[in-house]
């Protein structure tokens, strides 16, 4: 498991959250799947400090995840 600190809007305001993921793309499930958060600035990864930097609306993301079956494993690449 490695170490991700997400900058996220929740509820207007830019906020800090810290997951544990075994990649990137994980790290972007796990908040994808909170409800409260609306936006997707920044992940960086505290192992290796490499950082992924976005400014994307995740409701579209999360509204798909929410189709999907809870036992299906996610398998997509972030750039």
């Amino acid at each position: 498991m490695e170490e991700y600190l997400l900058e996220v809007e929740i509820d207007g305001s830019k906020d800090t959250i810290k997951t544990f993921a075994r990649s990137v793309e994980y790290a972007v499930d796990n908040i994808v799947k909170l409800d409260s958060v609306d936006r997707l600035f920044n992940i960086i990864n505290l192992d290796t400090q490499e950082s992924w930097e976005f400014n994307e609306d995740i409701k579209v993301l999360r509204d798909l995840r929410n189709k999907m079956p809870s036992n299906v494993e996610m398998f997509f690449g972030v750039q």
